[in-house]
């Protein structure tokens, strides 16, 4: 699973106040453990987040969502070595993102993955 599509239509502008990014890994017998669990109170400002919410919904650095329809394509698995890389995390992955705001739920993507080693 690498590409995500999203179709998103907002009605009003919205601001992205909040995200969360949590990652853990498969061990055996499916139980995962978790590595990491960010919340983050800027996400445009993140360097693996920011970068997606930017280009994808054509932000400025205020990290407002202009009123439209978006069909976004995130390349998952390219993300998740951006995050991770390859030299040291490598096997089975859980990722869990999501882009929130107090009154709105942005996006919420659930990926597990392998990662190879290089």
């Amino acid at each position: 699973m690498s590409d995500v599509i999203f179709d998103i239509d907002f009605q009003k502008d919205c601001q992205v106040t909040t995200a969360r990014v949590t990652i853990g890994s498969k061990q055996s017998g499916n139980v995962t453990k978790k590595l990491w669990n960010y919340a983050l109170d800027r996400p445009c400002q993140h360097f693996v987040l920011g970068p997606i919410l930017l280009e994808s919904f054509n932000l400025t650095n205020n990290c407002k969502i202009p009123t439209g329809k978006y069909k976004i394509h995130l390349n998952m698995k390219e993300k998740a070595i951006m995050f991770l890389g390859t030299n040291f995390f490598y096997g089975i992955f859980d990722f869990k993102i999501m882009a929130y705001n107090k009154i709105n739920n942005f996006f919420c993507v659930h990926a597990v993955m392998f990662i190879k080693k290089h």
